[in-house]
């Protein structure tokens, strides 16, 4: 049985088919727990490091434990709305750069253009950069027409 995460919580979703195999089941979120990540050595009862096949140090498994926890530590003390904008500045960045290649990529650069459409104008109003990212949003519209009125000509 597979999950859905929903800002309701966790739900479970049944499978279409019995014959499917279960996936990885990570742990509880903000619990730094691996295990479920990877598959389990039944002697040891320890997580198996998919580089070498062999079940992970306890010492090098508590390591990573503590440092997933304090990535997730610094990940929390960061405000929602700047992650939120950091990664809608992303979109914008992934949409420039299918536009400079050579010759410029439309197709791939109208997803990115298109998700920053939608999360500005669902989100601006809730931002502290949303005048800046609406800014951004216009200016890569305009490129994109621009770019795609050229290369309208050029054919």
């Amino acid at each position: 049985m597979s999950t859905l995460w929903t800002p309701e919580g966790e739900h479970r979703v049944p499978r279409e088919s019995a014959s499917e195999s279960p996936p990885p089941h990570p742990g509880e979120a903000g619990d730094g727990d691996v295990e479920g990540a990877f598959d389990i050595d039944p002697n040891t009862g320890l997580p198996i490091d998919p580089r070498t096949g062999e079940p992970f140090d306890p010492e090098e498994l508590a390591e990573m434990q503590a440092q997933l926890r304090e990535a997730q530590e610094q990940l929390v003390s960061v405000p929602a709305a700047e992650i939120v904008q950091n990664h809608m500045m992303g979109l914008f960045e992934l949409a420039a750069l299918h536009l400079q290649r050579d010759p410029p990529d439309l197709a791939e650069a109208r997803l990115p253009i298109d998700a920053l459409g939608l999360l500005v104008e669902h989100l601006a109003d809730q931002l502290p950069a949303g005048d800046t990212l609406q800014g951004a949003l216009q200016q890569i519209r305009l490129a994109y027409v621009e770019i795609h009125k050229q290369q309208s000509a050029a054919e």
